[in-house]
């Protein structure tokens, strides 16, 4: 498809929002994982981390965790693998012989405990440019975006296969 020859970068600012979203998401996620490279964590390690401070018991499935965070279960097998070597979780074949139970380590809580406000601090300082009553607008956006995201994901791998 020809582009149209009064074609302006500015003309269609739902398309730009995809490109400044990657952006935003690019730039937080190196500045976290320069904070947590000490460490040899990840954002995505943190996140779990904390989910899992969260969870009864500290404790949940690669699945729960997959769906609570909005990421792959693959993506989830390999940052718990990471986690579990560096004795931060544990993990468990669950009452289904194919799932599996992530558990936080009294390691992984301490380490979590000591990360928790110099991580929070950053993402608080940083995201106080947003009001609260935009910050709920835009948390809602973004989750749809993401459902609708995965959706798509989904459907175009079931035409494929």
């Amino acid at each position: 498809m020809a582009l149209p020859r009064n074609f302006k970068l500015t003309a269609d600012k739902r398309a730009r929002l995809g490109t400044q979203l990657l952006r935003l998401a690019k730039r937080y996620e190196r500045a976290l994982s320069d904070r947590l490279a000490r460490w040899k964590l990840s954002p995505t390690h943190y996140e779990i981390l904390k989910v899992l401070y969260a969870a009864p018991d500290y404790a949940l499935t690669h699945s729960q965790l997959a769906e609570s965070m909005g990421v792959t279960l693959p993506s989830i097998t390999l940052a718990v693998r990471k986690l579990g070597a560096l004795k931060l979780v544990g993990q468990q074949r669950g009452q289904d012989r194919r799932s599996r139970i992530v558990s936080l380590s009294v390691k992984g809580a301490e380490l979590l405990s000591m990360l928790y406000e110099t991580y929070e601090a950053f993402a608080e300082d940083l995201f106080t440019a947003v009001p609260d009553k935009s910050a709920a607008q835009l948390e809602d956006a973004i989750t749809g975006l993401l459902s609708r995201l995965s959706a798509m994901e989904e459907a175009r791998l079931a035409s494929v296969a």
